[in-house]
């Protein structure tokens, strides 16, 4: 089980609805090599169908009928911020529903599905996820990235099929600068049903998310959930830096449909960190007063319970004190943890300082080189 290499079969756009998925490869270009790839994925999406069908038939009037939360969570930050470390922290809290990793791959089929697919599932993912070893299972808390882009398309993780579309995308489905009024209005209902899937089976009240390319899209959030609460959390950007790069190379490798080299994906990280950072301080004034927290990752990892109790007294978030107990289980359990080591050199250091010199001013982070866990 964990010597499984990151790998599968299919593109994970397989369990996309068939003229979805047509959809995507005909706006996007397949390339030569993964064509094998892609009509296996159609294969999947062909089979699944009757899943899909049965979804929409027995659940989606009940999904339209769920009452949602008034005040999500949405935790924003770059990715290789410490957003999973406190996403899993807080979905240790059992008001929380949320997407787990079952669900983001099979959002179409969900209900009908699970007997069949989730068993599958679990037999063929990694026991840890090979860009930092966190854990992986089914059951466990992930983002919507995925599922968003097989409901209907809207989503940014369309990316990681289609790199070399990844500024159009961006502009599409997170800054929203090319996204109709009535595409946007499909987006918000299909999101809704999504949560209200994860509603429904926790049977909770509250959710809390983790995507971080909602970090740059707070008014789309803010125009589905007004009193929507947020928890920002930022880490040092030459670790954001190389953690990205490597996470998006290894994720690409299992999901790809076009080629995409580790140079393109450096300046990738590099142009679309900009991009996203400066999309959420242009767009967090937008959030209500006292609903947006904004933490230092390096802080929250040295005490992660006196940073739980603070993001709980700051966003007014009942259930601190019942959830004492499950957050410690959690936190002790990821001292097991063994974190990666990458060390800087001087001309890395001042090369990432270079492009992204306004994120450490930002936050206070000194520009030189060290040895950083990941």
């Amino acid at each position: 089980m964990a010597g499984r290499k990151f790998n599968i079969a299919f593109s994970t756009i397989g369990t996309a609805p068939f003229l979805l998925l047509v959809r995507l490869v005909t706006t996007y270009k397949v390339y030569p090599g993964y064509y094998g790839r892609c009509l296996v994925a159609a294969i999947v999406s062909l089979l699944s169908a009757p899943f899909l069908w049965f979804e929409r038939l027995f659940f989606s009037r009940r999904l339209s009928h769920t009452k949602l939360p008034e005040s999500p969570v949405f935790i924003l930050g770059h990715w290789r911020s410490g957003t999973t470390l406190l996403h899993n922290a807080m979905a240790q809290d059992k008001q929380f529903a949320f997407v787990n990793t079952f669900q983001s791959v099979f959002a179409n089929q969900f209900f009908g599905s699970r007997w069949l697919f989730k068993p599958v599932m679990k037999l063929l993912m990694p026991e840890k996820r090979p860009a930092d070893n966190v854990l992986l299972s089914p059951e466990l808390p992930q983002e919507e990235g995925i599922a968003l882009s097989n409901i209907n398309s809207f989503g940014f993780y369309n990316f990681f099929y289609f790199p070399r579309d990844w500024k159009s995308i961006y502009a599409r489905y997170v800054s929203g600068e090319t996204t109709s009024s009535s595409e946007m209005n499909r987006y918000y209902r299909r999101y809704k049903k999504l949560i209200a899937q994860a509603i429904i089976e926790y049977n909770r009240q509250e959710f809390i998310s983790k995507f971080p390319p909602h970090t740059g899209s707070i008014k789309h959030l803010l125009a589905m959930f007004p009193q929507a609460k947020f928890i920002y959390i930022y880490r040092n950007p030459l670790m954001v830096f190389s953690s990205t790069v490597n996470f998006f190379e290894t994720t690409h490798q299992a999901l790809k449909l076009q080629p995409f080299t580790k140079p393109e994906f450096e300046e990738m990280v590099f142009e679309l960190y900009e991009l996203l950072i400066r999309d959420y301080e242009a767009q967090k004034a937008l959030i209500p007063e006292h609903h947006l927290m904004e933490i230092c990752y390096e802080d929250f990892e040295k005490d992660p319970m006196s940073g739980l109790r603070l993001i709980y007294t700051t966003l007014g978030i009942p259930g601190f004190e019942a959830s004492v107990p499950a957050f410690e289980a959690y936190l002790n359990n990821q001292k097991k943890y063994e974190k990666a080591q990458h060390s800087f050199n001087e001309a890395e250091a001042a090369r990432v300082a270079d492009r992204l010199g306004f994120a450490f001013d930002l936050y206070g982070y000194p520009i030189t080189p060290k040895t950083v866990s990941q």
